[in-house]
C-alpha cells in the first residue's frame, strides 16, 4: 500500500512560518531518504552477492541469478498495474509488497533492493507525484528491502548454525523476520513524510499506520511467501501465473468497490460514507477510539460558472476539491461527497477537540485556496460543521450528521469558517 508521496499537499494554503518550517524539514527528510536509499543500493550491489535461490535453472550461476532478478522486476512492474483508489476515498492500493518479499527471500538484500527500486513504478506517480517524491518513495522502500534482506540472510544463517534444516520451513521463518524489518523501516520512511507534510504529532502518526499496515502487510506477506513456494517448487514462471490469478480476482473486487465512489470526485459516495460513520460511532460506543465528523459546504460556488468561460467549470472545481481532500486526509480517514457542493470528512483516532479543530482548520485552508479555471482563478470559501464523536458516547449516525449540519449552517450564517456542533447529551 503506497501511503504517501513526498511533496504532495505542500503549501496548499497561505504562507506561514509553520508551513515554511515544515516544508524545509520535509525537503531535508526527502533529500536524506533519497541519498541513503541510492547509497545503500550501490553499497549492497558492490559488496553482497545475489543469493542462489533467485537463479533461473538452466543458465550458468551468474547469468541465472541476474536473469532471476530481471524476472522479479518484470513481475513487480506487471503487478503495479493493479492500482485502485483506497475505499476510504484517499490514497491507492497497490500490489508491490509480495514481489519485494519474494525477491529478498530468494535473492537476499541486493534482489530486494533492486526490485523495490525498479518494480514499484506506478502510472499514477508519473501523473501526480513530483520527481523528488517518486525518488523518495522508491528510496525508502529500497532501504527497507535491503535491511529486510540482511535479516533474512542472518536468520537463515542462525537457523543452520543451530542445526535447523535449510528448507522451506527455515525460509518461512526468515521471511517473516525480514518482512517485519521491511515493514518497520518503510513505515518510518513514510511516517517522516506525514509528520513533516501534515504537521501531525507522533501519537497521531502512530494512529495513521495502525490498521492500514496490519491488514495490508499481513495479506501481501502471505502472498509473497506463496510466490516463493511457487518459484521453488514449480518453476520460475509459476509466480507470474499466481500473480495473474490474484490480479484478476482483485480486479473483480475493484469493480464492486467502484460502486462506493462518487464518479466526479473519486470520493466515497453518500451511502458508503454513512457506513464508515456508523463504524466510527460503534467504535466510540465501545470506548475504542474517538473520531471527528466534518460536514463541508462550499461558499460562493454558484458564482464559478458565471465568471468562467468554460461550461464545465463547476465540475472542474468539484473534482479539484475531491483531489485536495484526498491529499489532505490521513490514510485511516475517509472523505465523501454528499451531493452538489457538499462534502464530508471523517477523521479517526482523534483524542480530543483541539486535535479535531486543528484537522478541520487544515481542511478549510486547503479547500479555500484559489482554483484555476481557464483564464484567471476563482476563490470559493467553505463552511464546516464539526462534531467530535467521543469514546463512550451513545451517538447514532443520523444524530452525528444532524448536529454537523446544524453547525455548518451556523458557520455559513457567520460568513464561513468552522463551527463545533454541541448538544446536551452526556457520554
Amino acid at each position: 500500500m503506497r501511503l504517501t508521496a513526498a511533496g504532495d499537499g505542500l503549501d496548499a494554503g497561505g504562507p506561514s512560518l509553520v508551513v515554511e518550517r515544515r516544508t524545509t524539514l520535509l525537503g531535508a527528510w526527502t533529500a536524506g531518504t533519497i541519498a541513503i536509499g541510492f547509497m545503500a543500493l550501490l553499497v549492497a550491489t558492490l559488496a553482497l552477492p545475489l543469493s542462489a535461490g533467485i537463479a533461473i535453472p538452466g543458465l550458468d550461476a551468474g547469468a541465472g541469478r541476474w536473469a532471476g532478478l530481471a524476472a522479479w522486476t518484470l513481475f513487480g512492474l506487471a503487478g503495479s498495474a493493479r492500482i485502485i483508489r483506497d475505499p476510504s476515498g484517499h490514497g491507492t492500493l497497490t500490489f508491490h509488497l509480495p514481489f519485494i518479499v519474494a525477491a529478498m527471500t530468494l535473492g537476499g538484500p541486493v534482489a530486494g533492493g533492486w526490485v523495490a527500486m525498479l518494480a514499484t513504478l506506478e502510472r499514477r506517480e508519473l501523473d501526480e507525484v513530483p520527481w523528488y517524491g517518486i525518488l523518495a518513495n522508491h528510496a525508502g522502500l529500497t532501504v527497507a528491502a535491503i535491511a529486510g534482506g540482511v535479516v533474512v540472510l542472518a536468520t537463515r544463517a542462525a537457523g543452520v548454525a543451530i542445526g535447523l534444516p535449510d528448507g522451506l520451513g527455515l525460509a518461512l521463518v526468515a521471511t517473516l523476520a525480514g518482512t517485519l524489518v521491511l515493514t518497520v523501516v518503510s513505515t518510518v520512511a513514510a511516517a517522516g513524510v506525514i509528520v513533516f507534510r501534515d504537521g501531525l504529532t507522533i501519537r497521531e502518526t502512530v494512529v495513521v499506520f495502525n490498521r492500514s499496515f496490519r491488514a495490508t502487510a499481513a495479506a501481501e506477506t502471505v502472498l509473497g511467501w506463496l510466490l516463493v513456494v511457487a518459484w521453488t517448487a514449480v518453476g520460475w514462471w509459476a509466480p507470474a501465473v499466481c500473480a495473474g490469478v490474484v490480479v484478476a480476482l482483485w480486479r473483480t473486487t475493484d469493480a464492486r468497490q467502484m460502486l462506493d465512489r462518487d464518479e466526479l470526485t473519486g470520493l466515497l459516495s453518500r451511502q458508503a460514507f454513512a457506513v464508515r460513520t456508523a463504524e466510527a460511532a460503534d467504535r466510540a460506543r465501545r470506548g475504542i477510539e474517538g473520531s471527528a465528523y466534518l460536514y463541508l459546504d462550499l461558499d460562493g460556488f454558484k458564482a464559478v460558472n458565471d465568471g468562467a468561460r468554460a461550461h464545465d467549470a463547476d465540475d472542474r472545481v468539484l473534482a479539484e476539491v475531491g483531489r485536495r481532500l484526498r491529499a489532505s486526509i490521513r490514510v485511516t480517514d475517509s472523505a465523501g461527497r454528499r451531493g452538489g457542493d457538499e462534502f464530508m470528512v471523517l477523521f479517526t483516532g482523534v483524542p480530543d477537540e483541539a486535535t479535531a479543530l486543528r484537522l478541520a482548520e487544515r481542511i478549510h485552508e486547503v479547500v479555500a485556496a484559489p482554483y484555476p479555471v481557464t483564464r484567471g482563478e476563482h476563490r470559493v470559501g467553505a463552511s464546516i460543521g464539526l462534531v467530535l464523536i467521543s469514546p463512550g458516547r451513545r451517538d447514532f449516525e443520523p444524530d452525528i450528521r444532524q448536529r454537523a449540519d446544524a453547525a455548518m449552517y451556523e458557520a455559513k450564517l457567520a460568513g464561513g469558517g468552522i463551527r463545533i456542533g454541541r448538544d446536551s447529551t452526556s457520554g
